[in-house]
């Protein structure tokens, strides 16, 4: 890793607030027209920041990416992968907003004494989505 400061013309940021660390994901263009990744992590060590960066060409993207996934995998590090649409085919609201009027009704549902399951199939979403509403509204504890 290197602290300096990798030149080009920014063509995408992302930030990542983790923590005292914040880590941020630059996609940029040198003046030749190479496209390049600049991941930096910033971190607060006593009362100052410290910055470190790595720099990945697109030519050499595929391989770290693969060396990455890799080493993961290797380590036993498993992520869950969310597909929107195949969520959906189970639960056709799933992160949609939830209205005023479903609040209403799915609070009169449980307290009338029906399963976190029941209301699940009711309401047409995650049974996980049922407990955090039910929680946002007060009416389960953690």
């Amino acid at each position: 890793m290197s602290s300096e400061k990798a030149e080009g013309k920014e063509l995408f940021s992302q930030r990542l607030v983790a923590g005292k660390r914040t880590y941020f994901f630059d996609v940029k263009e040198s003046r030749e027209g190479v496209k390049f990744l600049v991941i930096t992590e910033s971190r607060l060590v006593g009362e100052k920041r410290e910055r470190s960066s790595i720099m990945i060409f697109q030519e050499h993207l595929a391989a770290f990416l693969a060396a990455l996934q890799e080493i993961l995998e290797i380590a036993g590090f498993r992520f869950k992968t969310y597909d929107l649409q195949t969520i959906r085919q189970h639960y056709p609201k799933a992160y949609a907003k939830w209205a005023e009027e479903e609040d209403k009704r799915l609070t009169e549902e449980y307290q009338g004494g029906k399963t976190i399951e029941e209301l699940a199939k009711a309401f047409q979403r995650k049974p996980s989505a049922i407990r955090a509403r039910l929680r946002k509204l007060g009416l389960l504890k953690e």
